[in-house]
């Protein structure tokens, strides 16, 4: 994506339900897209529907992830429901809690 094009895009891009996350990176790609889809085959229909809405957008490579097992520290079974918990904590600890800040607990 031409980097005078950039915000506009993701601006476009926040309006698609598929869109899930659009991050803007340093280097040849510049632009990195989470799309979430129902199915394999709706693939191709989402990048053409990109093409039209987005003619400046270049798909240079794409990577598919057939079936999540964890999300947001929730186990999934194979519909996609939480069948359990992995509890996030900081890999160093708990950190000592300022005077005036709250503790949240971990998730």
């Amino acid at each position: 994506m031409p980097g005078q094009h950039v915000e506009e895009t993701c601006r476009v891009l926040a309006g698609m339900r598929e869109v899930r996350a659009c991050a803007i990176t340093a280097g040849p790609h510049n632009l990195v897209i989470d799309v979430w889809l129902r199915d394999l085959r709706d693939v191709h229909s989402f990048e053409a529907h990109l093409a039209r809405r987005i003619p400046r957008l270049a798909v240079d490579d794409r990577s598919v992830v057939l079936r999540t097992v964890k999300h947001m520290g929730r186990l999934l079974d194979e519909d996609g429901r939480c069948v359990g918990v992995v509890p996030l904590r900081h890999p160093q600890g708990p950190r000592a809690v300022a005077a005036g800040e709250e503790r949240i607990p971990a998730l």
